[in-house]
């Protein structure tokens, strides 16, 4: 790119190499990733970003796009660009009376959680605390109320986004509604960098909650029953997590791990589960009302707050045969490190009542996603926890169909139909229209369409 006039001037909190903050403000939560970038703009206004993408491309350099540092492969920092960071931007708007809450996007998910709950209000937003709603929102986004409200990008309603020639738009069903088709689904990083997010919300109260233990041995039936919570027809009102480890991870000695909450009674609850609670010899059973925000936290709890590195990707599955529970068998007792293991998030209901082309996340029939994941805390185990993750991913594709694109991984060839299915062709069309010289892209970015 020829560089014409003045160097636009980079607004916002700066941090460059040799800064005291540098090291920290590069950190991604996967810390299996070590990248230097040229500069990091911690925006605190629209305009900073819209000066940071006409800075770096003034001056020629990659853009990376970050919320809250989340990127499975690291995508969101890269060596030698700009990394332009909207977790600066965190403010919420509430307006109770509509069931709207409006979101800067740099927000992570347990705050807004938190914020929300102020006024007895929830926007579906996943189950860790510290992902940016920024990336959460525009891969799909799955939670704890995904069967019962849908994803989190359902619950958009209009974007804020900074283009690559520095326009501000508003995407949503009246304006721009091919990006913001886009945006429901199409991954972040990939068309602009989104600023405020205007949800549409739900209001809450108390809920049922459960969590059942079992030992491994019991790990089969419990996956045999477990899925059927996710089947067409299931109750949608059951919100179902189930994790799979070697006994040494997640929570504590507990190889077989099942967390529920459930918009409805705990005598509802109880008997909705007994078939979960006849399956294998259940070591501790929990199910109670209380708030919904302590259901959050608790299911919070659950999950990775500290950064680590890892390797993990997330594929969907409907009914798993015999053959594809023994193949998690196989690669939960040889598992590479002693921090390895099996999460299965329930999906479909409320999800798959959206069309698979009405946004650009396809995957709706699914009725789960499966993350695969193993620590990489040693160059050995690293080795051997991405060739573990890797395999098991291939030996499951006899069981599996698509990946979840806010999982992304790196050695998926097919990595186009994976995220995006049959909606990959309207993406590129999109792409075209609104980035024609790709100026954001990354390692799987989607391409502009040709001609």
């Amino acid at each position: 790119m020829l560089r014409r006039g003045k160097e636009p001037e980079l607004t916002g909190r700066i941090v460059v190499p040799g800064n005291p903050q540098y090291n920290s403000a590069r950190r991604e939560f996967n810390t299996f990733f070590n990248k230097f970038p040229l500069v990091i703009v911690f925006a605190q206004k629209t305009r900073d970003v819209v000066n940071a993408i006409r800075w770096a491309r003034f001056n020629n350099i990659p853009i990376r796009m970050r919320s809250g540092r989340h990127s499975y492969e690291g995508l969101s920092v890269v060596t030698g660009g700009i990394v332009i960071d909207v977790s600066d931007m965190h403010e919420v708007d509430v307006n109770r009376k509509r069931g709207i809450a409006t979101v800067q996007t740099g927000i992570r998910g347990g705050a807004l959680n938190e914020a929300l709950w102020n006024e007895r209000l929830v926007v579906p937003v996943g189950v860790c605390r510290t992902t940016g709603i920024g990336g959460v929102t525009l891969g799909g986004g799955h939670s704890i109320l995904s069967r019962q409200y849908g994803l989190t990008q359902d619950h958009l309603l209009d974007a804020e986004i900074v283009m690559a020639d520095g326009r501000v738009l508003h995407a949503n069903a009246d304006q721009h509604a091919d990006l913001f088709w886009a945006l429901r689904g199409g991954g972040g990083g990939n068309f602009g960098v989104c600023t405020t997010f205007r949800f549409r919300a739900h209001r809450i109260d108390t809920v049922a909650y459960a969590e059942i233990t079992w030992d491994l041995r019991d790990m089969e039936q419990v996956i045999r029953v477990w899925q059927e919570f996710t089947a067409p027809g299931a109750d949608p009102r059951l919100g179902p997590l189930l994790s799979i480890s070697n006994g040494l991870q997640g929570p504590p000695r507990n190889p077989v791990f099942f967390q529920g909450v459930f918009l409805g009674s705990t005598a509802e609850m109880r008997k909705l589960l007994r078939p979960l609670l006849r399956a294998g010899s259940p070591r501790k059973v929990t199910i109670e009302e209380i708030t919904w925000i302590e259901s959050v936290r608790r299911v919070a709890d659950t999950q990775a707050t500290l950064p680590y590195p890892f390797k993990g990707v997330a594929p969907y599955v409907k009914h798993l045969p015999n053959a594809g529970i023994s193949t998690i068998r196989r690669f939960i007792e040889k598992t590479p490190t002693s921090s390895a293991g099996v999460f299965l998030h329930g999906l479909n209901g409320a999800v798959a009542k959206v069309p698979s082309r009405a946004t650009a996340y396809f995957w709706r029939r699914a009725w789960s996603d499966v993350t695969l994941q193993a620590t990489l805390s040693t160059q050995e185990e690293a080795k051997r926890g991405i060739r573990w993750v890797e395999n098991f991913r291939r030996a499951m594709l006899p069981f599996t169909r698509g990946v979840y694109v806010n999982t992304p991984d790196l050695s998926i060839k097919n990595w186009k139909q994976a995220y995006y299915g049959g909606n990959f062709d309207r993406l590129t069309r999109v792409k075209a229209r609104y980035d024609p010289k790709n100026i954001f892209n990354f390692p799987q970015s989607i391409p502009p369409a040709r001609g």
